[in-house]
């Protein structure tokens, strides 16, 4: 192995090497929202927005009614039918 080859093996493994590293490193700063003034009115807009916006709470005792837990599945089997013409539109024989 010539010196130059060996050069260039260990400078790929190194290349390599750091891009794993790059690729698999565990997050350590915030995701999508970064940290800082907003960039524009558009941005201050949908932050103040999104602010006053509730969470979503749903009541589950419904879940848990007699009503409810006794009710039944009444599905009906769905019996395979033929297929129709190749085109619907298309004039029908022995029709002028």
């Amino acid at each position: 192995m010539s010196k130059t080859t060996g050069i260039a093996l260990v400078l790929g493994v190194l290349l390599l090497g750091a891009a794993a590293y790059l690729l698999f490193r565990p997050s350590t700063g915030p995701g999508v929202a970064g940290i800082g003034a907003p960039a524009s009115e558009a941005e201050l807009t949908f932050i103040t927005l999104t602010a006053k916006i509730d969470p979503v709470a749903f009541d589950t005792s419904i879940l848990l009614d007699p009503r409810f837990v006794g009710l039944r599945d009444i599905r009906t089997a769905v019996i395979p039918e033929p297929s129709g013409r190749t085109d619907p539109f298309s004039p029908l024989p022995g029709i002028k």
